[in-house]
């Protein structure tokens, strides 16, 4: 696990990637249309080894110049349109990284795997009649 270290004249901060993905995941399940994260290969593979982690659908890595990029794999409540949503969230995580951690953030990309049908089941979808 990767740690960004940033050297102050009296010690040195490191936070681990854990944090940095902890903040994008409540800030993402906190954006309006946001359902809910999705799973990647590696959330599976961890959780069949039993590691399931809190932050699921989050990739974190970290650029040359120690600038973070963070992928986020959601995904979308239906009615919501999905360029706002992406906009939305973009924003506010870059928003919510640099508040919390003061690190510089190359990216934020969203990779939208599902819309989610919560109120439109059978009983609900419109006629195919007319």
């Amino acid at each position: 696990m990767t740690k960004k270290v940033t050297e102050l004249e009296s010690g040195k901060i490191k936070i681990s990637e854990d944090v940095y993905a902890t903040i994008a995941s409540i800030t993402a399940l906190d954006t309006k249309g946001v359902h809910h994260m999705s799973s990647t290969f590696n959330d599976g593979v961890n959780t069949f080894f039993r590691r399931k982690t809190d932050h699921e659908g989050v990739k974190i890595s970290f650029n040359d110049d120690g600038a973070i990029v963070v992928v986020l794999y959601v995904s979308i409540a239906y009615g919501y349109r999905i360029p706002d949503i992406a906009l939305r969230l973009q924003e506010r995580i870059k928003t919510a990284l640099v508040n919390y951690t003061e690190i510089e953030v190359e990216a934020v990309d969203i990779v939208v795997q599902d819309i989610i049908f919560d109120d439109f089941g059978p009983e609900c979808s419109p006629s195919m009649e007319e």
